[in-house]
């Protein structure tokens, strides 16, 4: 998880287990607020898949990605795996692909749709996850916390100051 029910404890000081199914569902929700707020995926996700027609620089979601595999199916049907060595995975403005390496081709894949297949992980860990967004999350579930009920001052404030701690994360569409 991006962020721990251990780091919120920390955060509001507290030390017992009493609180901790509610400190979860404020965590929770506030994971959820943080990304609607910035359009980003920061759990991490296992298998996820993305399906091409055919090889080119091919576009994954998420951040903090780690490819797993890329299958194809030739021109005989077969299923074929694709070697490391002949991607890379790079990102253009926050926008992770996977491209070709310089002197490597793509090999012919069976016209049909979905040929391509790549498998991946993408999201965020406690350890990789930007201090900023880790901060909103945390402002915002140790708020939810705090102020249980009423609509005060420094819940207000509290909402801008996660608005400015995504901002630069946010992506537009």
């Amino acid at each position: 998880m991006s962020v721990t029910l251990t780091q919120l404890k920390a955060h509001l000081r507290i030390t017992d287990t009493n609180e901790d199914v509610a400190l979860q569902i404020y965590l929770d929700a506030a994971l959820d607020v943080v990304e609607v707020e910035t359009g980003r995926k920061l759990t991490q996700v296992s298998g996820r898949k993305a399906y091409f027609d055919c090889f080119g620089d091919m576009e994954l979601i998420g951040d903090d990605v780690t490819v797993a595999s890329v299958e194809y199916i030739d021109t005989d049907g077969n299923t074929q795996t694709l070697p490391t060595s002949v991607y890379t995975l790079k990102s253009h403005l926050a926008r992770p692909y996977i491209t070709l390496d310089y002197n490597e081709t793509w090999p012919d894949t069976r016209s049909e749709a979905a040929a391509v297949t790549v498998t991946y992980q993408s999201g965020y860990t406690a350890s990789t996850m930007p201090s900023s967004l880790k901060s909103a999350v945390l402002l915002q579930a140790g708020s939810s916390y705090e102020f249980r009920e009423d609509e005060t001052i420094a819940k207000t404030n509290m909402r801008q100051a996660v608005s400015r701690l995504t901002n630069s994360y946010r992506i537009y569409k």
